[in-house]
């Protein structure tokens, strides 16, 4: 939710927030549009995962009904990827934000504002580097991802080909 348009500060993310409802407008709607474009490109079944804080972000009434939504948590090592297996033929990431200590990144962090890094096999990841690797396990591609202008170069870098969309700076 932190790489949502327009949302820089914890009162627009966090659950107790005074402008947190207003957010998930715009999360639902920012969702709508990728699922737009999923569709248009020839999507016959999408899952939407909620996976930010508390899992129950999107507003169900709000979301586009070609979609399926999957809220809240299950006690799963996929985390934010609950749902995933080799069925599905793409991923899409809305809404994410660079990893922790990345220069002029808007709400950098990675997992939690405890954690300093999270690196596997040497690589220093952001939350879209381990949904992808999990993605990866079932040999599902990243292509889409939208967020902040940083995470979109750490995307490009992490997934190559993917296409990005910068909706904040």
């Amino acid at each position: 939710m932190e790489g949502i348009s327009s949302v820089v500060t914890s009162r627009e993310y966090s659950s107790s927030g005074e402008d947190y409802e207003y957010f998930r407008r715009i999360m639902t709607l920012e969702t709508n549009a990728a699922i737009e474009g999923a569709i248009a490109a020839g999507a016959a079944e999408i899952v939407v995962r909620d996976g930010h804080g508390s899992a129950r972000n999107i507003l169900p009434g709000l979301l586009d009904r070609n979609a399926k939504l999957l809220r809240g948590w299950a006690d799963s090592p996929k985390s934010m990827m609950e749902g995933i297996d080799e069925t599905f033929d793409a991923v899409v990431f809305v809404g994410y934000h660079a990893k922790a200590g990345t220069p002029d990144a808007i709400i950098a962090h990675t997992m939690s504002g405890n954690v300093v890094d999270v690196s596997i096999n040497g690589v220093s990841l952001p939350e879209a580097g381990i949904n992808g690797l999990i993605a990866g396990h079932f040999n599902v591609p990243v292509v889409f991802l939208s967020g902040d202008k940083a995470i979109c170069g750490q995307a490009k870098g992490l997934f190559g080909e993917v296409e990005t969309y910068a909706v904040k700076e």
